[in-house]
């Protein structure tokens, strides 16, 4: 087992995918389960099909910037953001979010990560 897949298997794999059309504005991607987990992002690839005068970024709910795909970044391009194994964190009890600038660029957004409860912090019942 590679060691991206390890890290997934032993938290709570958050990895997903969406189809991102050209009216697509700010979207939710992972939903944290509480404010006790952080949210790791191992890699994003996001492929493009239609450009347009606008950018995506990959952030935390309060801004926090993990990965950009810039303006107008061109028809039929892929873009691949790794973070290794132990992935990128998203900041703490915050969800995983697509901050579109503008809508116009369509494409497929992939991505991989865990959640992962905070060290110090008792799991709950729920």
């Amino acid at each position: 087992m590679d060691a991206y897949l390890k890290r997934r298997c032993q938290q709570q794999d958050i990895s997903g995918e969406l189809v991102v059309t050209a009216t697509t504005g700010d979207t939710t991607l992972v939903t944290v389960k509480n404010s006790s987990y952080t949210l790791y992002i191992q890699s994003i690839v996001a492929y493009i099909t239609t450009d347009a005068a606008a950018s995506w970024s990959f952030e935390s709910a309060t801004g926090a910037e993990i990965a950009v795909v810039t303006t107008s970044p061109g028809d039929n391009t892929r873009w691949a953001f790794d973070f290794g194994p132990e992935g990128k964190s998203v900041t703490s009890g915050q969800n995983f979010v697509l901050n579109v600038s503008a809508t116009g660029v369509a494409g497929h957004i992939e991505w991989s990560g865990y959640q992962k409860l905070n060290s110090g912090v008792a799991p709950s019942s729920t």
